[in-house]
This record gives structure tokens, sequence and C-alpha cells, in this order.
């Protein structure tokens, strides 16, 4: 009787290659795959948090918005500057306004410099405000420096930069640097022309009487 069954093909040699090589990286794909699935976790994870302290920010500061008592509005921004977001950023702001409209210069201070801003007015005001609380503590060196960042961060705004150039101009008077005086109002007349007029101030008047100042 005829023998049908097929003889058994033999392994070939790349095969066996292959099968063996699948066994020796298993284990290191295995561990690349739940390290690919922990990161994943872990992103996932931070965004819920995230998401977490926006909503707990937001909810903080809609009610610090139409709080009218003064200190309970205050403890309400402070609660939301502890959250790193955007509304924490605001909050941040928010809460060393009052502190500046306080007296508490030193504490106003800190919050601004954990305040970040994404528009450049807003962070040219962050350091104007800045400036005004070292001028309030008599430090007119740090005061120029906020206020110096503060134009640049202005970017050439009509409206913004001539004022932080006058209080600059008066923290130098302060100082009697008189020909700084002259310099910050003199880039008022030279490059901004009408702010005097729209904000019904003789620039050129203290323009002029820094210059004397620093001629005598």
């Amino acid at each position: 009787m005829e023998n049908n069954q097929q003889p058994v093909q033999p392994i070939i040699e790349e095969e066996v290659d292959f099968v063996a090589k699948t066994k020796k990286y298993r284990k290191q794909l295995t561990a690349l795959f739940i390290g690919v699935v922990i990161v994943l976790v872990a992103i996932l994870a931070w965004f819920i948090v995230r998401q977490n302290q926006a909503a707990k920010a937001d909810q903080a500061i809609a009610l610090a918005d139409v709080e009218q008592n003064d200190s309970i509005a205050l403890s309400l921004y402070k609660e939301a500057a502890t959250h790193g977001t955007k509304s924490g950023d605001r909050a941040k702001v928010e809460a060393a306004i009052r502190l500046y409209q306080a007296g508490n210069y030193e504490e106003a201070i800190k919050y601004l410099d954990d305040a970040s801003a994404a528009d450049e007015i807003v962070s040219a005001g962050i350091e104007t405000l800045k400036g005004d609380c070292y001028v309030n503590l008599k430090n007119y060196d740090a005061a120029i420096k906020a206020y110096e960042v503060a134009i640049k961060e202005a970017a050439n705004n009509s409206q913004l930069v001539p004022l932080i150039l006058i209080k600059e101009a008066n923290v130098y008077r302060e100082q009697k640097n008189y020909a700084a005086e002259a310099k910050a109002y003199g880039k008022i007349v030279e490059d901004y022309p009408d702010y005097g007029q729209a904000a019904n101030l003789d620039i050129r008047k203290y323009y002029e009487r820094a210059k004397a100042s620093s001629a005598e």
C-alpha cells in the first residue's frame, strides 16, 4: 500500500534564526511596551491633575471676582494663586494689586515675581506694578530695573511706554539724577509727541526743567 503522507519539510536555517531572535528579544519588547504604558498613564494622570487644578483655580477666582469684601477677595485670590494655571497666574496679579493697595509692598512683589503672562501688555503691567512697589519701599534702583523691563515688554505701546517713562523720570528726580530724568522725558517728546496732549500733561515743560536742573 502506497504511503500518501508527505515527508516533513525541514525547518530552514532562516526560520530557526528568526524564532531564536524572537525569544531573545521578547522580554525586552515586553519591558518596552510596559514602559510606554507607564508613560501614557503618567501623562494622563498629569492632565487630570492639571485639569483639576485649573477647575479649582477658576472656581476660586470666580468667587473672588464678585466678592465685595476686600479681605475675603484677597484670601480667595491667594487660594487660586496656589494653582499653576493661567487662572492661577491671574490670581497672583489680582492678589498683588490688592496687597499694593493695602500697602503690603513686599508681599505684593513676591506674588508678582511668581506670576507670568504670555501677553506683552499684561507682562509690562506686572513689571510696572513691581516698580511701583519698589518705589514705595524706596528701593529706587530696583524700581528703575523693573520699569526698564516693563518698557521692553510694552513693545513701543504708545499709551503704556510714556506712562512708564514718566514713572522712571520721577524716580530719577528723587535720586537727583537730572540727566537721566531729562533723557526719559526727552524720549517721550521725541518718540511719543502726542502723548502729552492726550494725557493733558506738558511733557516738554518737565523735560526743560530736568535739563535746567542737570545744567546747574
